[in-house]
């Protein structure tokens, strides 16, 4: 995200950063992933075999090619608990991530030092206390 929360807009994701793009790769290889349906379908193709992803959608009678769809956060977690999958990674959209960050114990984040001109189409990461969680470790790309 950038310095406003920024995750994208109606153009896609703003920034090229491939050292970002390869620890995304590496962090989520093998991990379950919880999507909204728009970032599903605009993830589709990058997706590889060790992934498994869990579409939030609340449309009855639809199916992902790949993985399955879930209708809540809390059933997203049962499911990865009834598998033993010891981390889920909520990886978008906006109100994915809002609907998600209340059962997180860990957040992984890319803050941009910029701010990026959005248009109307603008998503934006929710707004979180900071006091509530603790940095354990920061690095530079």
């Amino acid at each position: 995200m950038d310095q406003n929360h920024l995750l994208a807009d109606s153009r896609g994701i703003p920034w090229k950063l491939p050292r970002d793009a390869a620890h995304f790769r590496s962090y989520t290889r093998g991990k379950w992933l919880l999507l909204g349906r728009k970032t599903f379908a605009e993830m589709h193709g990058w997706f590889d075999a060790s992934h498994t992803p869990l579409v939030l959608s609340s449309s009855c009678g639809w199916h992902p090619d790949i993985g399955c769809v879930v209708a809540s956060v809390p059933q997203a977690l049962a499911m990865g608990e009834a598998a033993a999958v010891p981390e889920i990674v909520c990886c978008g959209g906006a109100q994915t991530y809002a609907a998600a960050l209340p059962y997180a114990d860990r957040m992984v984040l890319t803050m941009i030092e910029h701010v990026y001109p959005a248009d109307t189409g603008a998503v934006y990461f929710p707004k979180w206390n900071p006091s509530e969680w603790q940095t354990l470790s920061e690095s530079s790309l």
